[in-house]
This record gives C-alpha cells, sequence and structure tokens, in this order.
C-alpha cells in the first residue's frame, strides 16, 4: 500500500472510505454533486493526491450513508496505535 504524502493515518481512513463508497453503490460522479465538488476533486481525495477537509469528509460521509464518527474512530485508534508503538520502542 501507498504512503500517504500526509498521514499513514490517512491511509486508512482513505480505504475505509472506498469501501462504505462501494457498499452504498454510488459512484464518484453521483457523490459529487451532493457534496457540492467536481468528480474528479473527489476522485483525487480517494487516491490520496488531495488532502480530506473535515467539511467534506461530514459531507461524503453524508452522502455514503455512513456515520462520520466512525472514520474519525479509525484515525483515532491508529493513532494511539502509533503512539503504543512508539512508547514500546522508547522503553527498550
Amino acid at each position: 500500500m501507498k504512503t500517504s504524502s500526509y498521514s499513514p493515518h490517512y491511509e486508512k481512513l482513505r480505504a475505509w472510505l472506498k469501501l462504505r463508497r462501494s457498499v452504498s453503490s454510488l459512484t464518484l460522479r453521483e457523490i459529487a454533486p451532493i457534496i457540492g465538488a467536481h468528480f474528479t476533486s473527489v476522485g483525487k481525495m480517494e487516491q490520496d493526491r488531495k488532502k480530506i477537509e473535515l467539511v467534506e469528509f461530514i459531507k461524503y460521509c453524508q452522502a455514503i450513508d455512513a456515520d462520520p464518527h466512525e472514520g474519525l474512530e479509525i484515525i483515532i485508534q491508529s493513532i494511539a496505535e502509533q503512539n503504543h508503538r512508539k512508547k514500546k520502542v522508547s522503553e527498550k
């Protein structure tokens, strides 16, 4: 998996967004007008070529009928795991 240019935590979030979009059966072209963006912008967000803005993330989640709290929890868990690994390394 490609390393995110913004944060490794976003990789997990992007994967979750793609999965949730596939479950919703919506295409990028169908989501774009709902969130007020061009479909290429939505695609870039999913492909790690555009940073995920908070309001855009919430609109995206609403469009695919996903709970944005779940996405935020993915990032929170990822950060906690990273901090735990760093703590273990520093204790050695």
